[in-house]
């Protein structure tokens, strides 16, 4: 039987049936899983896997899974396929297999004992089944299985209503609305944050809304969060901007202290509001120069997944969609605050430095960043960027 690897070791994961482009989705999964180690196996290479992930749709593939199972009994054998598999004797991850279901999936091969045993037929086939109560964070990768007892009573059969699949988001460039992230408060915001002068924003009847200090990093806010939203969403509020005094706000007014990063960061999601940023393409790349600090921003829709994604090496927004799987409207307001922390690299004709060379079909890997031409998942993404 084979062994089951500790966390420090490759868990090494043999693909039957599956073309490069559909491997190269499965390295790059493995790349972004960080609590174990899994390796695809090349066509060449000895080792013996942990489990074996044959794509059942092509010709003979549930053939050749009960041929490796009769070869092997106890190798541990995981399927996919785009239609259910009611009556397989081995697990199936129905495609498009996502990252939420492909490491549950596996996990469970690996912790659950032997591999199924060799049936007397069909009908008696003993299945281990994929449980849905086992959940995986992409990025923090913190496996919370449910408790549950050695040896349980089979249970009686209970007839159930089947969960609806979760419908894989599409990015529909004649639906994408746009934004101009120089305009309304947000560009204030902005112009104070690069001329690093302090500043007050006061509305059309001179109250003060904001108090800002960039040098030190320090926001006073005299309003709440539901008018600073509303404000946000406005192109064109009625807002000024001034040098404060120390006569700006009333001894007993009442305030809140934050960071002007935290401020912006949540700023340029609510200005966002699901729309796309001007200076923003959405088949050109776009990637960040370092992580956000996320255990002081506001938390928002899937930031650890899309930080990690393309921190690791450019993407357009269209490709990080079909990759991740996230709703266009969450990497939208996403993509604003990190851009309004300056935390973008793109193409821009206002940011010459941020300048990033596209990969161009049936060319050569080029990027100016060289960190990013060096990695692994920056010169996976130019081979699969056509999908």
């Amino acid at each position: 039987m084979t062994k089951n690897p500790s966390n420090s070791d490759s868990i090494f994961i043999r693909s039957i049936g599956m073309d490069a482009r559909k491997e190269a989705v499965f390295r790059m999964a493995f790349k972004m899983f960080t609590r174990r180690h899994y390796q695809l196996l090349d066509a060449g290479d000895t080792q013996t896997p942990a489990v074996t992930i044959i794509d059942v749709d092509g010709t003979e593939g549930i053939a050749i899974a009960q041929r490796l199972h009769d070869e092997r009994p106890e190798q541990r054998i995981l399927l996919t396929s785009v239609s259910p598999q009611a009556d397989s004797m081995f697990p199936v991850l129905q495609k498009p297999v996502r990252m939420e279901t492909l490491f549950p999936a596996l996990e469970s091969l690996l912790n659950g004992g032997s591999a199924p045993g060799k049936p007397a037929g069909r009908s008696g086939a003993t299945v281990m089944p994929i449980r849905p109560e086992v959940t995986i964070s992409a990025l923090s990768t913190t496996i919370v299985p449910s408790p549950t007892t050695a040896n349980p009573p089979a249970p009686k059969p209970v007839t159930a209503p089947t969960a609806m699949p979760r419908p894989v988001p599409v990015l529909r460039p004649e639906e994408i609305r746009h934004f101009n992230p120089q305009a309304g408060l947000l560009g204030l915001l902005q112009m104070i944050r690069r001329d690093q002068s302090p500043g007050v924003i006061v509305d059309d009847q001179q109250r003060i809304i904001l108090q800002l200090d960039p040098m030190a990093d320090q926001a006073i806010l005299l309003t709440d969060d539901e008018h600073l939203k509303s404000l946000a969403r406005e192109e064109h509020p009625r807002l000024q901007m001034r040098a404060p005094s120390n006569t700006d706000i009333p001894a007993h007014a009442s305030t809140r202290h934050l960071t002007l990063q935290s401020l912006l960061w949540q700023m340029g999601a609510w200005t966002a509001d699901g729309r796309l940023s001007q200076q923003l393409q959405i088949n050109a790349p776009v990637q960040l120069k370092q992580w956000p600090n996320l255990t002081r921003l506001t938390m928002l829709p899937d930031a650890l997944r899309l930080a990690a994604f393309l921190a690791r090496s450019p993407a357009s927004p269209a490709l990080t969609v079909k990759m991740l799987h996230v709703e266009p409207h969450a990497l939208f307001n996403f993509l604003a605050a990190a851009d309004s922390l300056g935390l973008l690299r793109y193409n821009t004709a206002e940011n010459p430095d941020n300048r990033i060379q596209p990969v161009m079909p049936n060319a050569p890997t080029v990027a100016e960043i060289p960190t990013a031409k060096r990695s692994f998942l920056g010169r996976l993404l130019a081979r699969i960027s056509g999908l």
